[in-house]
């Protein structure tokens, strides 16, 4: 065997992946842990997931419509001479993939497919033959496969469905008086087309799949019938690779020079067979360097048009010029041929059998959180693609799997409704722009930027990063969960013994809870915070903001300690109290003097408006002990619960708001009043004007009080009479 010295390097490499990053396989017959995830699907994604939920110590089922003969998804049923479009480096499903050629065929990945399922002990925990008509959760929130416990109970769904499902065959006109031979391009094993004139109806990656089978069987010559052009590139993993660094995930301005080094350096004299109206990054291109040489040498010819029908001997074509839109005017040509390939695709695979909410506008596939995770059920995970570069079948599998399992686990990692469709209305807006639509179209950059995002926007996921980006370290982060959980139990369930009183009445109480969160020790003022702040709680400051989420008043107790850091000894007046019983909303009016220690002489005196707004819960009684492991901070709706000995409904603080006028936000930044002055001066100023454009534009009120006003006086007398 001849020594390549770049295959070797990649050997080397793939070795070393494995090593570092493949998750350890359970043992024969080991019992996993929860969550417990129901995969559907056992393609390639299917099996890759799971492989990643195994190996991580959690259980897995897999559910299959096919025969083990389906193990493989959409590899399992296309031709032998099929291969992979992009290079195997851009085509690593899981870290332990071992290619031997830049470019495998169809036979080595289905092979490596069933090498991961054999390694990871997924036999024994795949279901063929049973295909998922329904998925829908019961009242405690676990998953249930058609309606059938029998499958057992699951906290998570990852639909690994794929894009190909049964090929499409069209029917075309007079099709059966055609003398050839007709077939779909995923049909092609035991045929052949030597010597014979091929006609391939379809320009995507089908026709790629129908062009390997052409070159491999050496036909006499090839058509190509395209309703439009379409960007081809070449099977070049650096180009591959450059074009995937597009982080915009749509046309940009500068899209026009891979596009034009595109038409210079590879299409060159075929320049005419690149789009026009069409940008590169706005559809899934074709990988294929053939095509042009074939052209080239007269083999195969490239013709846009519309096909009128068959005839005995090939297909009468309506052939379009450059720029003229599908179902223009053209000139008809018989095609002549001996064998017919319809490159026309597979249906999509349906999504029917999950909860209806989650196809409700606006937030539809593909418009979920990360593309994957539909807003209205976080605990579930969907496996799709639509048109991209660079993002097929390769290490984001891992991280999305990791995400979910993330998300499983911990409860303060895990994303709210509200903040996933934020994040979609944000990416929606960023690409308003895109020839596509936002999710129609990203890039392996763009895909990278958003798990970036995903973990970066939530502290609770920093501990995260090396198991999710790496598949590293998942004993940590668990670890630290319990911790979490154990920290905030032992919290809510010792609360009584920190001699704190339950909120009854808002307006008596408030000024001590005040004073405990400005002015206590460290310990009571956390124990404050959780006493009367809900779990969700925001904070709102000049300086400062928290928004609401699972978890976010951990970070109201840390303003409050720094505030103390800052400032030890605070004095403080509250000189007022407004409650709007309606709208559960206090106003409290507060007089103070912010002292920063380490600033001579700095001495804040500020006036602000505390806005709180509370929510009510019913009082419970009081739990004789909590030597039992349980969670009371959580009532069935995710709102804090505490114990009072009264009837009484008890009120807890759910969002906070400083506000503060101009005049007095200028203190912070200067002593004795110097902005103060200049502010002042410029409020005459402004109320000067007032007084000034009053007098001038007079005539503007006159006509509003003597004309627009008295035809309303009379519109209303006139209605009362009548």
């Amino acid at each position: 065997m001849d020594f390549h010295p770049l295959q070797w390097v990649l050997s080397l490499i793939q070795w070393v992946l494995d090593k570092l990053l493949s998750p350890t396989p359970p043992l024969p017959k080991a019992t996993l842990g929860r969550p417990r995830i129901a995969v559907i699907g056992a393609g390639l994604t299917g099996v890759s997931s799971a492989s990643h939920c195994v190996g991580h110590g959690f259980d897995v089922a897999i559910f299959e419509a096919g025969d083990e003969k389906s193990l493989g998804g959409i590899w399992s049923r296309v031709n032998n001479t099929s291969g992979l479009q992009i290079h195997s480096i851009m085509y690593r499903f899981h870290p332990s993939v071992k290619w031997t050629a830049g470019y495998p065929d169809r036979q080595q990945i289905v092979s490596q497919i069933t090498q991961l399922w054999k390694r990871y002990g997924l036999q024994e925990r795949t279901r063929f033959n049973t295909r998922v008509t329904s998925a829908r959760q019961d009242t405690s929130g676990r998953w249930i496969i058609n309606d059938d416990p029998s499958f057992g109970y699951f906290d998570g769904i990852l639909a690994a469905v794929g894009t190909c499902g049964d090929p499409k065959m069209p029917h075309m006109p007079n099709q059966e008086v055609f003398q050839g031979e007709i077939f779909h391009s995923s049909k092609l094993d035991g045929k052949t087309a030597a010597g014979k004139k091929v006609i391939v109806i379809g320009g995507g990656a089908s026709a790629v799949e129908a062009l390997e089978f052409v070159v491999h069987t050496d036909a006499a010559s090839t058509s190509v019938l395209a309703r439009s052009d379409k960007w081809i590139i070449p099977r070049n993993a650096f180009v591959d690779g450059l074009l995937a660094l597009n982080i915009f995930g749509q046309e940009t301005i500068f899209s026009w020079i891979p596009e034009t080094l595109l038409k210079r350096f590879f299409y060159r004299d075929l320049e005419d067979l690149a789009p026009d109206s069409e940008g590169l990054f706005t559809e899934t291109p074709m990988v294929n360097s053939d095509i042009f040489r074939q052209i080239r040498d007269h083999k195969a010819e490239w013709l846009r048009g519309d096909i009128i029908g068959f005839t005995r001997h090939g297909i009468r074509f309506r052939q379009r010029a450059k720029g003229v839109p599908k179902g223009g005017p053209g000139r008809e040509i018989e095609v002549r041929g001996d064998m017919v390939i319809m490159a026309t695709g597979y249906q999509r695979p349906s999504l029917s059998f999950l909860p209806d909410e989650v196809f409700q506008e606006p937030y539809q596939p593909p418009k979920w959180y990360l593309q994957v995770f539909p807003p209205e059920h976080m605990r579930r995970l969907t496996a799709h693609s639509v048109n991209a570069i660079g993002t097929v079948g390769n290490y984001h599998i891992g991280i999305y799997t990791r995400l979910l399992l993330m998300f499983l686990v911990d409860p303060l990692a895990r994303p709210q409704e509200e903040w996933m469709k934020r994040w979609i209305d944000m990416t929606s807006y960023v690409k308003s722009h895109a020839p596509t639509g936002a999710f129609d179209f990203f890039t392996y950059s763009e895909l990278t930027y958003w798990f970036i995002f995903s973990i970066a926007i939530n502290p609770f996921r920093w501990k995260w990063a090396p198991f999710v980006f790496l598949g590293i370290g998942d004993a940590l982060p668990k670890d630290i969960v319990r911790r979490e959980d154990r920290i905030r139990i032992f919290s809510s369930c010792n609360l009584s013994e920190r001699h704190l009183n339950e909120m009854e009445d808002p307006v008596t109480e408030i000024p001590g809870i005040i004073r405990q969160l400005t002015q206590s020790q460290p310990s009571s003022q956390r124990a404050t915070v959780e006493q009367y702040f809900t779990p969700s709680a925001s904070f709102t400051h000049p300086f400062c903001r928290t928004g609401s989420f699972e978890g976010s008043r951990w970070f109201i107790w840390c303003i409050y300690r720094w505030y103390k850091i800052m400032s030890p000894r605070i004095e403080m007046d509250i000189n007022g109290i407004a409650y709007d019983e309606k709208n559960l909303t206090l106003y409290v009016n507060i007089h103070q003097h912010f002292r920063i220690w380490i600033i001579p002489f700095y001495n804040a005196p500020v006036s602000l408006v505390t806005v709180l707004k509370l929510v009510r819960r019913p009082s419970l009684p009081r739990q004789p002990s909590y030597s039992t492991p349980i969670n009371p901070n959580e009532s069935q709706n995710g709102s804090l619960q505490k114990t009072s000995s009264s009837d009484k409904p008890l009120y807890y603080i759910h969002s906070q708001n400083d506000l503060y006028q101009v005049n007095e936000f200028f203190k912070f930044f200067s002593q004795f009043g110097i902005l103060s002055a200049f502010l002042l001066l410029w409020q005459f100023v402004a109320t000067a004007l007032c007084v000034f454009g009053a007098t001038i534009f007079w005539p503007v009120s006159w006509v509003e009080q003597n004309v627009i006003g008295g035809n309303k006086e009379r519109s209303i007398r006139d209605a009362v009479a009548g």
